[in-house]
């Protein structure tokens, strides 16, 4: 009987956690579907890293672009941006200065304008989840500029198994400045301490890449992280009565108000053939699968994706590759992080399967030179109606797009007379092919079949016990 009861015992405090976790919510104001409006002086901004006559080339302009956006801001800047520091083993690589360079350009721009309302939101994760303060986002706030740490607590918990006992065991310890163990992104970095360590064992994030000011919006896949300076991404800046939504989408993780930014309406403009709105979280999940579920024989889906493994999207593509519609699918290999090399998962597992599945299905890997393929694209191209784009912070995984971290994504509607349209194609293509230029190679190059990284994405996808 005594057995019987610790057994009872123990199963409840490892259960209810658990079933607590499960319920777990995020902020209010996020899950956002805005409506469709016109966008105005529509860029579509890509960066891109490949081979030509046995060197490596680099094309990067979001970055650029992002400068030139705060730059020529007049009344207010909005920032949220994942990664924002510049930690790295200086020893064995070396980036471009781009965190320092933005956060000079913020500064500089408050000194200017005094007045001007200067939003900054980042993730925990710069600040290693309380161990320290990075040094950059230090400067931010010592020269004015509100800064808001996302707060954890207030994102719904993608890996149950463990956000239930630490919230219930573990996180009374706090996550108090300074520690003892070496800095995970810079041998010479602050250290961290244990109850930061743990904290980051929770793995959700605040992973939105999204600017706006009263002149311009960009949307992007990009962080203007050091060591992601080399990433492929893609990127839309735009102007028009969606960046309202944004501004609404991002103010609502912050506890100030701010009027001035909130009481900002478009001035209409000239026409536009593009029509785009703001989708963020679990709403990015219903558009894909709204769009392919509209596809038929004689449609296309082209996806360009650093992470691929949400098990209901996989199983709507090979449905639809069975309509007749023709899937194509680049990849990122999942085999460099910063210096790591990882084992390939999930990407080269599932997709791999996926095309065991159903051969139709056309998968090339983007061949990486110790860089991401970072980019997150979805073209969706109807053969009787206009194109429809999916693009922004989210990869395809239940953790980005199931409502568990913060994302931001636009939809845009493309007809295929306009620029826009031709520009997603041309960037396709010109991957897809090679063009003028080594980018991709075929799926049996990296063809994954192995019996346990078969078995453990799928495992780690459904649990959440990932990084993905």
């Amino acid at each position: 009987m005594k057995k019987k009861i610790i057994i009872v015992v123990v199963l409840v405090l490892l259960i209810v956690p658990f079933i607590y976790s499960l319920m777990s919510k995020s902020y209010d104001k996020s899950n956002m579907a805005g409506e469709f409006y016109a966008a105005e002086d529509v860029e579509f901004l890509y960066d891109l890293r490949y081979i030509k006559d046995d060197e490596i080339k680099k094309e990067s302009v979001i970055f650029e672009k992002q400068m030139e956006a705060i730059e020529e801001a007049k009344d207010f800047i909005v920032l949220d941006l994942f990664l924002y520091n510049d930690e790295y083993d200086r020893k064995k690589m070396t980036f471009a200065n781009q965190v320092e360079e933005m956060t000079d350009a913020l500064i500089e721009k408050k000194k200017e304008n005094p007045d001007m309302d200067i939003v900054f939101i980042t993730d925990e994760l710069n600040n290693f989840y309380g161990a320290y303060t990075q040094k950059n986002i230090k400067k931010l706030m010592e020269n004015d500029i509100d800064v808001t740490i996302t707060n954890q607590k207030q994102i719904r918990d993608s890996n149950p198994l463990y956000s239930g006992f630490y919230k219930f065991y573990l996180n009374w310890m706090g996550s108090p400045e300074g520690g003892r163990i070496r800095n995970l992104f810079d041998p010479n970095g602050p250290k961290i301490s244990v109850r930061s360590f743990l904290r980051l064992l929770n793995f959700k994030a605040n992973h939105r890449k999204v600017l706006v000011t009263d002149q311009r919006a960009i949307v992007s896949s990009s962080n203007p992280h050091d060591p992601s300076s080399n990433h492929s991404n893609v990127a839309i800046s735009f102007y028009g009565k969606a960046m309202e939504d944004l501004i609404k989408s991002e103010l609502g993780l912050v506890k100030k108000d701010y009027p001035n930014i909130m009481s900002f309406k478009v001035e209409s403009g000239e026409k536009s053939d593009v029509n785009l709105r703001v989708i963020t979280e679990g709403k990015i999940y219903n558009a894909l699968r709204e769009n392919i579920s509209k596809t038929q024989k004689g449609d296309k889906i082209n996806i360009a994706i650093f992470y691929i493994a949400d098990r209901k999207l996989l199983n709507d593509l090979e449905e639809a590759s069975k309509r007749g519609v023709e899937v194509n699918i680049i990849a990122d290999l999942n085999k460099d992080a910063f210096g790591i090399e990882k084992n390939g998962s999930p990407n080269r597992p599932a997709l791999s399967e996926l095309v065991d599945k159903n051969p139709d299905i056309n998968v090339r890997w983007y061949e990486t030179h110790g860089e991401q393929f970072h980019t997150k694209l979805a073209f969706f191209d109807f053969s009787k109606e206009d194109a429809r784009a999916v693009l922004g912070s989210a990869n395809f995984t239940r953790r980005n797009i199931q409502n568990y971290n913060l994302e931001t994504d636009v939809e845009m509607i493309l007809p295929k007379d306009g620029r826009i349209y031709k520009e997603f194609q041309n960037y396709y293509n010109r991957i897809w092919n090679n063009e003028d230029g080594e980018y991709t190679v075929p799926i049996e190059k990296y063809y994954e079949d192995g019996f346990i990284l078969r078995n453990l994405w799928k495992f780690q996808e459904k649990t959440g016990l990932c990084t993905w």
